[in-house]
């Protein structure tokens, strides 16, 4: 007795379902795989873009108060005092370095002669990168860093008159707030800081010996998991609380002011 072979001529009913959910697992794991690489990279992105925003600010700032008070050796110019007080004769009767209310940002302002930047072919520029003309490169300039609109802005002025040379350059966005302390020395050494107090507490600017900067720097765009609601206390200043999804971080940084004694 003869035996036929046999051959398949498809799949039956119950191959083609087992089949069709075995790629369905397999695609599936596929694609949490790619969220997952995808959440970590949006993640990962975030927080770099908001440790660069707050590194960047302090870097701003920071420059331009290291070089409060100085002058050009040989320089004619009355040494500027370092950081502008609030009654600082600038453009628009604009204060220059004043205390927010409650969390409000503050603003700090600092005088000095621009010295020239080898990197920049000896140019000499503000802190909105506008470059200062020969004509006026013996003349003190006044800084003025606040944050406006979610960013660092800075604008500037010549010492002694009345028109902006550069005005709300925003420098760095993603930019929540800043706040400052200023340290006084009060026992009549001039290289000591006995105490930081707020710039409505300031009672003699040419006291003022360093400079403690905080700024509250955030992702710009929102993060997954959702960050919970927390404070943020910068400084004296009473705590900010956002909830709108963003990731934040605080920075800061004391500058001594070297030109000033």
């Amino acid at each position: 007795m003869s035996i036929r072979n046999r051959h398949q001529a498809g799949l039956t009913l119950v191959e083609l379902m087992i089949a069709m959910t075995l790629s369905l697992v397999l695609m599936l794991g596929v694609i949490q795989v790619f969220l997952s690489v995808r959440q970590t990279y949006s993640t990962n992105d975030s927080t770099s873009r908001m440790q660069e925003s707050g590194r960047f600010a302090l870097t701003f700032i920071s420059n331009s108060v290291r070089l409060g008070g100085y002058l050009e050796p040989g320089s004619a110019l009355p040494k500027p005092m370092a950081v502008q007080g609030p009654n600082c004769a600038g453009p628009d009767d604009s204060p220059c370095s004043s205390n927010g209310s409650g969390n409000a940002s503050d603003s700090i302002a600092v005088a000095f002669q621009v010295p020239p930047d080898s990197s920049d072919s000896n140019k000499r520029r503000d802190c909105a990168g506008t470059e200062i003309t020969t004509a006026n490169v013996g003349k003190v300039v006044v800084n003025v860093f606040r944050v406006r609109d979610g960013s660092l802005t800075c604008s500037s002025y010549f010492l002694g008159e009345t028109a902006w040379l550069s005005q709300n350059q925003a420098l760095v966005p993603g930019i929540d707030a800043l706040q400052v302390l200023y340290g006084i020395s009060t026992d009549g050494n001039p290289e000591s800081v006995t105490r930081y107090v707020s710039a409505d507490r300031v009672s003699k600017w040419a006291d003022v010996r360093a400079v403690r900067v905080a700024v509250l720097a955030n992702s710009q765009t929102t993060v997954t998991p959702r960050p919970q609601q927390r404070g943020y206390y910068l400084l004296d200043a009473s705590a900010l609380s956002p909830d709108d999804g963003l990731a934040r971080q605080i920075f800061s940084t004391t500058i001594g002011l070297k030109n000033t004694y």
